[in-house]
């Protein structure tokens, strides 16, 4: 026994033993493990530096066309939202912030829409202070910026969870350009965009709660979220009880009572994050509700929720689903695309093929629980990719939607892919067996499932080569003196996988718009409506009339209903997802719209087809395309006013100011009897009202039909009912978008009827006195007057937004207030632990 210990302590390394150099043993172990984690150690130090560096790197070569070339970061194709619904959005705003103040109510969007819901984040508000003319060059800067936070804040989510700072940048990289940000900011920017930075302040804020006990960040990223978009309250409520469900699962044994009391703290300080952002949600929230899609007239719900539970998803979408993790742009880009649905609604789960190849590893690593754990998160991704039923489902039956979902999945693909690989560092191991059986799963599945028509073989074989590139490198970083170099070859790799491989077709292989043609005379926007706009407003002085067009100025594909916003005027065309409820009820009443397709209540064409419904919402002006003669328009009474080039300006002969005056009325119930002629023509002699305004309508006539004359509707009948209706009009002594003055002297009682949709904000004052704002023609503003002078008064205020600011400010306050007594409290502990030490 004493000898085997004796030969033990003999082979046994002396601490003070000397090499040659002069240095002990264990100081040359200690001088080369400092070597071999000198790469690593460089970026545990200085990563929070070096990632903006690379970021900027990438977007420089990704982006160098819109940052120091031609082009706006504005897109024609089908990302045409940013040219179309974006920016005419972004440059309203900016021209109303100029003119009024505070976003309140625009004539610009349909007949008239609060435009306060959801005008404000911090990106938004940077483009609107910038100004309306710089908006278009300026998009690309606010989008660095996104680009930048979004990197900084995974990057400190990453590090808070204790992944090594190299990983940390590597990880940021991977997420700030995955395609959810790369081509989500091609259709929307202030959606996606603004999402991917939000979503990863959340879980950093959640981190910090999780491995520190801080709740302090907590309600701030739920503050935005709420002022973002109110339904992703609910979604990312998701995100928080997967995320903390995870965590918890990972760190000790389950203990539901622990997991509950957990998740309902974060739960309690998250409705502090509402309370802080209650100054928009009111509005977003009501605006959201009260829409075509909100209040379900306009909706996809019940045709997802009769869907068959486990039905397979058809091989075009499982296909599409498989190719766009390994990019983007596998099965086309823009136009091009022939995978399920459209390229920019197809699933957004790229996230760089290195993940694909080291989330994997996990299983390699893991024991049984943590195996189970990943299992369970990877098998709840693949099960809504095959199964469409639980995608519905997660979007609550709203729409045929991936969107956000993509986003959580490549949270999980991320996920799975730093902690694999900070395993593979710290272990210097790997499972080799399971990288190899990985090559192959995903070479089977790239080549295997790749659809043949409109593949990019191209893209597929880059993409092939990648994977076996980052499989070698994978095994070099596995190996402690091959680990540097692996570690080195991984990150240059990534970078230019982000800046070449996919990201550069999404970004520069589109149809775009340039920064000549969004600021200069010419064309889209800017052609020839603009200067016959500029003539109609220095001749006429009203302060209230509409202009109709027929034709659209925007050049991209899909024809643009929202010029008004950018040229200035007033009109009845609007896109957006949420259109005004009352005025998509009152176009639908005169079948302008077909009730059974949701697109046509978020694509709303106006009035320009309906001559009798431009005089009745009082349209002055309409502009066409000069190649027509105007002969064209003489059947319409209209004459002749100038010629802008190719655009010819028209004036309806028998135009109606706003505020005309109806002694009769058709109830709603007769009126729905009418076919659309009929029901435009009874509306310039009569209001249509419900039973509860009906009673109230004492003397009024009551009209049952819409006395057209045989032959049709003749420019002498329209003359006759316009003629009728100019007797009593308003005169509007003050006109602004939010508030219109005026007087009116009637010699018997009758409605006021206003071309303007009915909504929660509008209020009126009759001679110094509160008067009831009803609900007419289906869905526009009618006031009851009697007989005499009167003073009219209509004011418009955003609704809930007052209360909702007092929340806010409490909101505020209370957090302060929490942030100061548990600082207290905790100094308090740190002193008395530290008196305890002493003595």
């Amino acid at each position: 026994m004493s000898k085997k210990k004796s030969k033990i302590s003999t082979n046994t390394p002396n601490p003070s033993a000397t090499t040659t150099s002069g240095n002990t043993i264990s100081e040359a172990v200690n001088l080369k493990e400092s070597t071999e984690h000198a790469f690593l150690s460089f970026f545990q130090k200085y990563g929070i530096y070096i990632l903006p560096v690379l970021i900027l790197l990438i977007a420089s070569f990704l982006y160098n066309d819109f940052l120091f070339g031609k082009n706006a970061f504005l897109f024609k194709d089908i990302g045409s939202d940013s040219y179309n619904f974006d920016y005419p959005k972004l440059y309203n705003l900016a021209d109303h912030w100029e003119k009024y103040g505070l976003p309140s109510w625009s004539f610009e969007q349909g007949l008239g829409q609060n435009m306060h819901p959801y005008w404000f984040d911090p990106f938004t508000f940077l483009l609107i202070l910038g100004g309306k003319q710089s908006i278009a060059n300026n998009l690309i800067y606010v989008f660095l910026l996104e680009l930048l936070l979004a990197g900084m804040l995974f990057y400190l989510f990453l590090r808070t969870r204790k992944v090594e700072g190299f990983l940390a940048v590597l990880g940021a990289i991977l997420y700030a350009f995955s395609g959810y940000m790369v081509l989500g900011t091609t259709w929307q920017m202030s959606v996606f965009g603004t999402e991917v930075v939000y979503a990863a302040f959340l879980l950093f804020a959640l981190e910090k709660f999780i491995s520190e006990k801080n709740w302090y960040f907590i309600p701030l990223p739920i503050a935005m979220i709420t002022v973002h978009l109110p339904f992703y309250l609910y979604l990312y409520t998701l995100l928080i009880i997967i995320y903390y469900t995870l965590r918890f699962a990972e760190n000790q044994q389950w203990n539901f009572g622990k997991w509950f009391i957990g998740l309902a703290t974060i739960g309690v300080i998250s409705v502090l994050g509402v309370g802080i952002g209650a100054f928009m949600f009111g509005s977003n929230l009501f605006q959201m509700i009260e829409s075509p899609r909100g209040s379900g007239e306009f909706a996809y719900t019940n045709k997802l929720i009769t869907q068959p539970v486990l039905a397979l998803a058809d091989s075009v979408q499982r296909s599409t689903n498989f190719m766009r993790l390994f990019s983007t742009n596998m099965i086309g880009n823009a136009e091009t695309f022939r995978g399920w649905n459209n390229y920019m609604e197809a699933p957004m789960f790229y996230c760089g093929l290195l993940s694909l190849v080291a989330a994997p590893q996990v299983f390699f690593f893991g024991n049984r629980k943590t195996r189970i754990i990943y299992g369970v998160l990877l098998g709840l991704c693949f099960w809504v990719m095959l199964f469409p039923y639980f995608r519905y489902t997660f979007w609550l039956f709203t729409g045929d939607y991936y969107r956000t979902l993509g986003l959580f999945t490549l949270f999980a693909l991320l996920y799975l892919n730093i902690k694999a690989i900070q395993q593979i560092i710290e272990e210097k191991k790997m499972g080799v067996i399971a990288l190899l059986v990985t090559v192959v799963v995903l070479f089977i599945i790239l080549f295997g499932f790749a659809p043949v028509e409109n593949l990019n073989k191209s893209l597929q074989k880059t993409a092939a080569l990648l994977i076996v590139l980052y499989a070698g490198v994978l095994f070099l970083i596995s190996k402690r003196a091959l680990q540097s170099v692996g570690l080195g070859l991984l990150l240059l790799i990534c970078m230019g996988e982000m800046a070449f491989f996919s990201n550069n077709t999404t970004v520069n292989k589109r149809n775009r718009a340039t920064k000549q043609e969004m600021n200069e005379p010419g064309s889209g926007f800017n052609d020839n409506t603009v200067d016959a706009v500029a003539y109609l407003k220095k001749i006429d002085p009203s302060p209230f009339y509409r202009i109709e067009k027929e034709y659209a100025s925007g050049t991209a594909i899909h024809a643009s209903l929202n010029d008004a916003k950018v040229q200035g005027y007033y009109s009845s065309r609007t896109y957006q997802s949420f259109n005004q409820l009352n005025y998509v009820r009152f176009m639908k009443s005169v079948k302008l719209l077909n009730p059974n397709d949701e697109t046509s209540s978020r694509w709303i064409a106006g009035l320009f087809g309906s001559p009798l419904l431009q005089r009745l919402c009082g349209v002055k002006y309409y502009l066409a395309n000069a190649p027509n003669t105007f002969a064209d328009y003489t059947r319409m009474n209209m004459d002749s006013v100038a010629l802008f080039g190719n655009v010819k300006v028209l004036k309806l002969k028998d135009n109606l100011p706003l505020g005309v005056t109806f002694d009769s009325f058709i109830p709603e119930e007769k009126f729905e009897k009418l076919d659309s002629t009929s029901r435009q023509a009874i509306l310039l002699q009569a209001v249509s009202v419900d039973k509860t305004l009906q009673a109230k309508l004492k003397g009024f006539k009551e009209l049952t039909s819409a006395n057209i004359p045989e032959q049709g509707v003749t420019i002498e009948a329209l003359q006759s009912w316009v003629s009728q209706l100019k007797r009593d009009t308003l005169q509007i002594t003050e006109f602004k978008p939010n508030l219109i003055k005026g007087n009116i002297n009637l010699d018997a009682s009758k409605v006021l009827f206003l071309a303007i949709p009915h909504d929660k904000g509008w209020s009126a004052m009759v001679d110094g006195k509160e008067a009831t704002i009803e609900k007419i023609d289906a869905g526009l503003m009618g006031i009851l007057l009697e007989k005499g002078n009167h003073k009219v008064e209509l004011a418009f205020e955003p609704p809930y937004v007052k209360e909702g600011t007092y929340v806010s400010i409490i909101s505020l306050l209370l957090w302060g207030a929490g942030i100061v007594l548990f600082s207290r409290r905790k100094k308090k502990v740190v002193e008395t632990i530290d008196e305890e030490k002493e003595i």
